[in-house]
């Protein structure tokens, strides 16, 4: 039957032309988010198009794909106007951001709050792929922006562009809250522009020659032995704030990680009656508990800290690490002047007290924040490098703390078996074979290898290391009964004089002390 210009055909919705080859389908997508133009509000419309197509076969698959797509978004009820700062509140009441782990909701705190100062106020199912990737450029190149806020001087304070490496993650943190939005079908977002985006390429120089990469390789770089010894002599003979030298302990001797270091406390080094690991841990780990007891050279890792926030090891293995005998003397060394305040201020040491706090926060009574850790390692090295160039040495390049792992790891490599370097730092034995799988297992606890060797190799000489005394006459600082760090009268005189300010930063307040 002929209808105007056009012939039916078996197929409901499709037509054929008269006159001209071709045929004329009409689409129908069912109802879909859309913004009213007038009002500006997201509405539910009923969409449907009419497209020509040069074969029935064209017109069929167009027909079938919108059937689809009207059965995907069927459910458009709730689609509801959202903007970005808003829809975060959900996402971080979703099962998808709760079973993050504790340390990486952290990192994805941080990200979103970079998310909504540059979409805050943007319905989210407008950004697209161009927005992504202005987003990314925006952060890589901070740097050379000025932001609004103005020092006394007139001088405008600039934020430091973030690494290549950097955007790739917050790139994959928005991938994962576009999946959010789209599976929320709530918000009108139906395809994944963090996805389809692409992280602007960063120019780095090789060899005298521009390269453009997607991803800045990082070589780690540890410490050699002689660098190891070189940087704990320093640490010894020149820091008075001995928690200085425990952290580079911990690191390179004990092999920790960062939130290890943080993370642990006075009972899972001390073994007299502050020892305090509880049942459920001996439980969990399957370690003699007896033979644990009565052998001071181990330690035991079952807490990490990030950010005041504990969680177990990375890795999610509780272990036993080795105390060579020069990082037991390390935290003997620490432990004394620590003791020392805990007397003036007569508190007493107790198994749960964290291992590793700086000298100020001792004092203070006050808890440590992880992220201070790297700013004391990055501090240290400019200070033993500048100390090693005064004396005409070649100063040691600078790293990572996380290197003193690494350090770790490269010097007792030679000397240790795999599996008992596997175990003390928390990593799962390598080699799928019954050997492995049945025989080696981790109840007794061998370090034997990994502590010979730094018994033998670290020489720190403890007769050259800084004895000072806390409150000492003529310091130009002493802590009070009340756990507070107070000025001396000679000090504060010469300040005035001096016309210097009254505020101090916490490494000018550990050199008076010192002082």
């Amino acid at each position: 039957m002929k209808q105007g210009m056009y012939e039916n055909t078996n197929y409901a919705g499709i037509k054929k032309l008269l006159g001209k080859p071709g045929y004329v389908a009409v689409l129908d997508y069912g109802r879909q988010p859309r913004v009213d133009k007038k009002t500006g509000k997201m509405v539910i419309k009923q969409i449907k198009k009419q497209k020509h197509f040069d074969t029935l076969k064209e017109a069929r698959q167009a027909m079938a794909e919108a059937a689809m797509e009207r059965k995907m978004g069927s459910n458009t009820s709730g689609i509801r106007s959202t903007k970005f700062s808003d829809m975060t509140e959900d996402f971080k009441k979703s099962e998808r951001y709760k079973n993050l782990e504790e340390n990486y909701r952290k990192h994805y705190d941080n990200y979103i709050n970079h998310f909504i100062d540059f979409f805050g106020e943007m319905e989210v199912s407008k950004i697209s792929v161009i927005d992504m990737e202005n987003y990314y450029r925006f952060q890589m190149e901070r740097g050379n922006l000025n932001t609004a806020k103005k020092n006394k001087d007139g001088t405008v304070n600039k934020k430091e562009g973030i690494t290549i490496n950097t955007v790739q993650k917050h790139k994959t943190a928005a991938k994962r809250i576009w999946e959010f939005m789209i599976d929320a079908r709530v918000y009108g977002v139906t395809e994944n522009i963090a996805e389809k985006s692409s992280v602007p390429k960063a120019e780095i120089i090789i060899d005298g020659k521009v390269k453009k990469v997607a991803k800045i390789p990082y070589h780690p770089r540890s410490l050699t032995l002689e660098e190891l010894n070189e940087t704990l002599n320093d640490a010894a003979q020149h820091e008075f704030d001995r928690s200085v030298i425990l952290m580079i302990g911990l690191g390179a001797v004990g092999g920790l990680r960062h939130s290890e270091v943080t993370g642990l406390q006075m009972g899972k080094v001390l073994h007299n009656e502050l020892m305090n690991i509880s049942d459920e841990i001996w439980e969990m780990s399957g370690y003699d508990k007896e033979l644990y007891k009565v052998h001071d050279e181990y330690m035991m890792i079952d807490t990490a800290i990030m950010d005041n926030k504990a969680k177990f090891p990375k890795s999610g293995i509780v272990r036993v690490a080795a105390v060579p005998r020069p990082l037991r003397q390390i935290l003997d060394y620490a432990m004394e002047q620590r003791k020392e305040v805990l007397d003036i201020a007569g508190r007493a040491l107790t198994g749960s007290d964290n291992v590793y706090l700086p000298l100020i926060n001792i004092i203070k009574n006050q808890p440590l924040n992880s992220q201070k850790l790297t700013r004391k390692w990055t501090e240290y090295q400019k200070r033993r490098n500048r100390r090693m160039e005064e004396k005409g040495l070649a100063p040691i390049p600078v790293i990572r703390f996380h290197d003193l792992r690494h350090t770790f790891s490269n010097l007792t490599k030679p000397v240790s078996f795999e599996w008992e370097r596997s175990y003390n730092m928390g990593h799962k034995v390598l080699g799928d074979n019954t050997t492995n799988k049945v025989y080696i297992n981790d109840r007794t606890m061998e370090r034997g290898n990994i502590i010979k060797f730094f018994n033998e190799n670290i020489k720190i000489d403890w007769d050259r290391a800084m004895h000072k005394k806390i409150n000492v006459e003529g310091s130009r600082a002493y802590v009070n009964g009340s756990g507070h760090l107070v000025i001396s009268t000679k000090e504060m005189e010469e300040r005035k004089k001096q016309h210097k300010k009254f505020v101090f930063k916490e490494d000018e307040m550990v050199e008076l002390l010192g002082n």
